[in-house]
């Protein structure tokens, strides 16, 4: 695996484990009634969009081809000119370029 690639995995993997955080918070926020739940939530939402996104270019960047990653719904498609962009800016000569 390319050393950019492997760089890309470990930004997904440290992005997973603060999403599992930021939940955990807004949890415990709303528990409490703190009004700032809210805020973190709309956070959670924006960086889950990011973190999908980047998933995808990750996976495309391996190989898969996008049905095999997923299958949205038709009024929940990804913005494949950004997915474009991360694998651009990931992209190694050695690895599958993006569809």
């Amino acid at each position: 695996m390319s050393p950019k690639l492997l760089k890309l995995k470990a930004m997904l993997k440290k992005a997973a484990q603060e999403l599992r955080s930021l939940k955990q918070d807004i949890k415990k926020k709303q528990k409490e009634g703190k009004s700032e739940a809210p805020k973190f939530q709309y956070q959670l939402f924006k960086d889950k969009r990011n973190f999908r996104y980047y998933h995808i270019a990750y996976c495309l960047l391996r190989g898969r081809a996008y049905e095999e990653i997923e299958k949205p719904r038709e009024d929940n498609k990804p913005d494949m000119d950004f997915i474009r962009r991360i694998c651009d800016e990931y992209k190694s000569e050695d690895v599958c370029a993006c569809s």
